[in-house]
Order: C-alpha cells, then structure tokens, then sequence
C-alpha cells in the first residue's frame, strides 16, 4: 500500500513569504484525502502532482476562511476537469449551507456527486477501505472548530492526528494517544505565548508537551506565523520537550 502525507500549505491566515494557506493531502494508493483547503490548495494540488480529480474525501476544521476558502474554486476546477468521482465533503453545519448557495451560480450541472456531512464530537466522519476518520473538538476562540483521527487501515495500521487551529487543550493528547504522527498548529514560539493563547493558537513548545504526553512517534509543526523566516526558533522551542519534531515546509512529503 502507498501511503503518502503532503504539506501542501503550512502557513497561517495570510498566504505571504513561503508558506501558502492550510492546506494537507493523504494519498493511499491513487485516492486523495484533503484536510482544509485554504486559498490557493487547487494550485498547490496540481504544482505538487496531485491534481484534483482523484480527490474523494475533504475534511474542514472550522470556518476561518484560510482553512476553507479554497474549496470552490476546486469544485469549479474538477467541474472543468470532468470528474466524474463523487465527493464527500465533511465540516461544520454552516459549509454545508454555504456550498447550496454557491452551487447554483455556473456549478448547478456537475458531473459528479457532491455529499455533505456535518461534524460532531467524538463521532467516526468517514469510512473507506482505505481509511477512518474519527472527529475530535478541540478549542479556537469562539468558533466551533474540529480535528481529526485518520486510521489508514492496512497490515500494520497508522493513526495520523490533526488538530487544526486550537489552543492546548487536553482533547488533543485523548486524541493522540501513541499515535505515529501528530500534526499540532504551532502559530508562535513561547516568545509569544500570550499572544498565542488570546488568539486561540499554540505555541512549538505547547505542541511538544503534547506531543511528549500523547507518546507519538513524530511530531510535526504547522500553521506557522509569517514573522518566521526560518524554522530554527520553532524547532528549538519545541525541541526541548520532545526530540522527534520536524517543522513542516510546503511541498514537504512523508513516506508512511
């Protein structure tokens, strides 16, 4: 089985320097698994050899529009692109209303079929031959927001944890219990913590006591701030509470 985790957008909020928007694609065998398509994921999906049409399955954390806004100009592309493929899209109540009303503008006579599911807490979103997606919420300010358990289901299963945008919140280390990857927002250093948790962010370093609490295998960093030039300060901050962390960059692929 060919198991395969791009980064497709490892930024936060505005799609300035290197980092594009949220944006994370799991390819099993010729399927992929979208998780938050922030602007621009379209572009992103087809620079990294993805394309859109074997997409089968999106998942969306909330509705901040960098985590989401990249949705429909994806459907207009695989529209044009004849997929013929249903599409599964999972997400808060309020996307689903959002996709009915943009449909009808030039997308009423799609080739393919478009489902939507609601996300609840603590609840399995999506079931495939090839994986389980299980919801989890975790907390970020005031909007209802979600991460997700991924079960890739082969001979020797891998759990892949995503939080989304969150605070630390204890959800996220039930939900990453020895799990092989936990992919944690990590928007600021500890330099900036206060900042971090009024906005409803972490920092590395909360990341990497999560990490540490939870028994993962690899933690990986992502939704970084754009004052970030480099990744050094990122990787020390959490490097001094768990060791395997690798700071995510666009384009970045891991081989399961």
């Amino acid at each position: 089985m060919n198991i395969r985790l791009y980064f497709l957008g490892t930024g936060a909020a505005v799609p300035i320097g290197k980092r594009g928007l949220p944006c994370i694609a799991l390819k099993v065998n010729g399927d992929i698994y979208l998780f938050d398509a922030g602007e621009g994921c379209q572009y992103r999906l087809f620079k990294a050899g993805l394309g859109v049409v074997k997409i089968k399955a999106v998942f969306i954390t909330h509705l901040h529009g960098d985590h989401f806004l990249g949705l429909f100009g994806m459907l207009q592309s695989m529209h044009m692109l004849n997929k013929e493929s249903p599409l599964s899209i999972y997400g808060p109540s309020e996307l689903g209303n959002m996709i009915k009303t943009f449909l009808p503008y030039g997308l009423e006579r799609l080739g393919f079929d478009i489902t939507f599911g609601e996300i609840t807490e603590w609840s399995e979103v999506y079931r495939d031959d090839n994986i389980i997606v299980t919801s989890y919420p975790v907390k970020h300010g005031t909007v209802k927001s979600f991460g997700f358990i991924v079960d890739v289901r082969k001979r020797i299963s891998k759990r892949i944890v995503y939080t989304g945008d969150t605070c630390p919140i204890d959800t996220v280390i039930e939900a990453s219990r020895n799990a092989n990857i936990l992919i944690h927002e990590s928007t600021f250093t500890s330099e900036y913590r206060e900042e971090a948790l009024k906005q409803g962010h972490s920092t590395a370093a909360d990341a990497a006591l999560i990490a540490q609490k939870s028994n993962v295998d690899l933690l990986v960093l992502t939704h970084i701030s754009a004052r970030y030039d480099d990744d050094y300060d990122l990787f020390v901050d959490a490097y001094r509470f768990f060791k395997n962390v690798i700071v995510a960059q666009d384009y970045m692929c891991l081989i399961l």
